[in-house]
């Protein structure tokens, strides 16, 4: 969903699963699972192709690393880093196209993306 505030200079924070995000002006709030989190408009415009009214897919590629160990990992957005999240063996910790890294447990990994066939890459 899109959020145009009124006043383009405002500051919305939005609550996530994995922190709080802060944008300012328009940007998009996405529901995923049992939570949400937020995009820039433009980061979310150049990353995903509208595909129905309100549906969209991610287009951009992403480099991903599953890990076989636990690890402290360090959630950046918008080149900040927002909190950290300690990933589990399995997890795959993810870096978009725009610099955003997060950690995917894999499951949710393997409903998001589709494998390019390069290496470390899920059937």
């Amino acid at each position: 969903m899109l959020v145009e505030p009124s006043d383009p200079f405002a500051q919305a924070l939005i609550r996530t699963p994995f922190g709080e995000q802060c944008f300012t002006g328009a940007f998009y709030v996405v529901a995923e699972g049992d939570g949400s989190y937020g995009a820039t408009r433009e980061e979310f415009e150049q990353t995903h192709m509208a595909v129905g009214a309100n549906r969209w897919v991610k287009t951009a590629p992403v480099s991903a690393y599953c890990t076989d160990v636990s690890c402290v990992v360090d959630t950046v957005v918008g080149g900040h880093v927002e909190g950290t999240v300690t990933a589990q063996p399995g997890d795959w910790i993810v870096r978009q196209s725009t610099g955003e890294v997060m950690v995917v447990r894999d499951t949710e990994f393997k409903e998001r993306y589709v494998s390019d066939g390069s290496e470390g890459a899920p059937a």
